[in-house]
């Protein structure tokens, strides 16, 4: 209440600053001369009152309406007039406020220095300079009137006072200019910060309005974990996969995403290990949701200075290439099963025209004979890798581990490739390391399928020299099967690609050498089977690795 009093709105900052220092003074010398004026009223009633008791009482009478009158013209007229009204109106009150004598040479000469200090903060600066001349003028005049010399001490005073008024009030006046000055380019810079704040808010929220828009109209599920495991976003397709609302996904943790009638408890733990360590769970994993089959892939989400904020997983239904697949693998196991009867009974009944069981035959007619048997066998090598590599991916493969001699698996292999080998001039060389253990566990049928597709793709592609196969012990807990030949080799751009299936190095070799790019897929899968590494290429070389189990 009392600021509202005091305070005056106006546009210029210091009319608004005398506005309301003239109020204060105005408001606190009014209190003042109130109880000045009941004191010598309570003086005078009790007949103890001193000389002049009457004159403080009709002054301070005088003093009130004045100021009354004054409060009521700071509201209505700039600050400078009022201020000078106000200053005027004390000055010549305190020119009656004592004896002539007394203002001019006594006890009340220091009142003049009220006006000179206020001129100073109401006025100007320079206007403290004014209202000391003008006491001094007052002082010196009252002072001849009564016939006395006027008080050079007190003049030169008033000069003083008014000196240290003016410096005071203009380094305030200095002091708050430049203030302003900073308010005002702090409001600058406060506004085009605002400016900019804004208009980059804008340009994020368009730029979250249009993310948002493309991640709620892709197809695939996709949910984001905060550091704390707890879902943050989710887009309508996840709710679509997981049957489940994508708002009843959000603000849960993992393992209530996960706790779904329609995942397995094997499925859930497989879940839950890929979400809590995305970066050793890969991409492409395929998860069984209900009826449908969900392709998962999981990374961590890192901020600017690669520190982990959480974990995004990607869901996308592939539930009809699951099927598709099936039905392709049910097709390529049905024909290659009904292929190898028939190619069975052609390699036998052209085995024996060749021998001449059912007559004699000529040069030429055994020649056709041999070549209708290299054919069928290898149709049949070719349907055999078929029924494999479809037994492989439906996970119908079973891995037999037995114990099994390494002198036996070579000379098993030996038993096929030699003639193949010598029909095409090449040496065929097998070789056992002395520091491998004379009895291993593994697969005999497939360590033998192994070795022999790595030793026909060597066949393939070296036209002279030689194909060596050697086992040995590569380390403490591991030993490899090694085809080395003498052959063009394999280009370094292939070792991507090389073991996938119905891959080749170049589409001329399937025209040439035959196969369809499945003996090194398989041997890639078998030595997967068998808990082995992964193979590797040398230029010139293949390499197997498998764990060493012996005996």
């Amino acid at each position: 209440m009392i600021d509202r009093l005091i305070s005056i709105s106006t546009t210029d900052p210091d009319d608004a600053r005398r506005k309301k220092l003239l109020n204060i003074l105005l408001l606190g010398l009014g209190v003042i001369t109130f109880i000045l004026i009941v004191v010598m009223i309570f003086s005078i009633l009790g007949q103890s009152a001193q000389e002049g008791a009457y004159l403080v009482v009709y002054g301070g009478i005088a003093l009130l309406l004045g100021m009354a009158v004054i409060f009521f013209l700071n509201r209505i007229l700039p600050g400078r007039i009022a201020a000078t009204l106000f200053l005027t109106l004390i000055t010549g009150i305190m020119i009656f406020s004592d004896s002539a004598h007394d203002v001019s040479n006594g006890r009340s000469l220091f009142i003049f220095t009220i006006p000179i200090i206020m001129a100073s903060v109401l006025l100007t600066p320079a206007s403290s300079f004014i209202f000391g001349i003008v006491s001094s003028a007052i002082i010196s005049v009252l002072a001849i009137s009564i016939k006395e010399e006027p008080n050079s001490p007190a003049i030169a005073g008033y000069f003083l006072v008014a000196l240290i008024a003016w410096l005071s009030s203009r380094n305030l006046e200095q002091a708050l200019l430049e203030l302003r000055s900073i308010n005002l380019n702090l409001d600058k810079v406060v506004e085009e910060k605002t400016k900019e704040l804004a208009t980059t808010l804008s340009r994020e929220l368009i730029l979250a309005g249009r993310n948002r828009a493309i991640l709620d109209s892709i197809a695939d599920g996709v949910i984001v974990f905060d550091e704390f495991n707890t879902a943050i976003l989710a887009n309508p397709a996840l709710g679509k996969l997981a049957d489940v609302p994508a708002q009843g996904i959000i603000n849960r943790t993992i393992t209530d995403f996960i706790q779904s009638d329609l995942l397995s408890p094997a499925t859930r733990g497989t879940l839950l290990g890929m979400l809590e360590n995305p970066q050793a769970a890969g991409s492409g994993i395929r998860i069984d949701w209900g009826n449908k089959t969900l392709s998962t892939s999981f990374a961590q989400v890192r901020d600017t200075e690669g520190k982990g904020i959480g974990t995004v997983a990607v869901f996308r239904d592939v539930t009809h290439e699951v099927e598709l697949e099936k039905m392709k693998n049910t097709f390529i196991g049905i024909v290659s099963h009904e292929l190898r009867t028939p190619l069975n009974a052609i390699l036998g009944y052209a085995e024996i025209l060749k021998e001449g069981v059912y007559g004699s035959v000529t040069e030429k007619q055994k020649n056709i004979s041999e070549r209708i048997m290299a054919n069928s066998s290898r149709l049949l090598h070719i349907v055999s890798d078929l029924l494999d590599e479809v037994q492989i991916e439906a996970g119908k493969l079973k891995i037999q581990m037995v114990s099994c001699n390494p002198v036996d698996l070579l000379d098993n292999l030996r038993s096929v490739m030699d003639k193949i080998t010598a029909d095409k001039g090449l040496e065929f060389i097998t070789e056992i390391d002395p520091s491998l253990p004379p009895v291993l566990m593994g697969d005999p049928q497939r360590l033998q399928q192994i070795m022999v597709n790595l030793s026909n793709n060597a066949v393939k592609f070296t036209d002279k020299g030689s194909i060596r196969v050697k086992l040995s012990r590569l380390d403490e807990q591991n030993w490899q099967i090694q085809t080395v030949d003498t052959g063009e080799g394999i280009p370094e751009e292939a070792k991507d690609y090389i073991f996938e299936s119905f891959r080749q190095v170049k589409a001329a070799a399937t025209r040439q050498h035959g196969g369809v790019g499945l003996g090194l897929s398989i041997v890639k899968q078998l030595v997967e089977l068998m808990k082995g590494r992964s193979p590797s290429i040398a230029k010139l070389a293949e390499a197997a690795s498998l764990p060493l189990h012996c005996l």
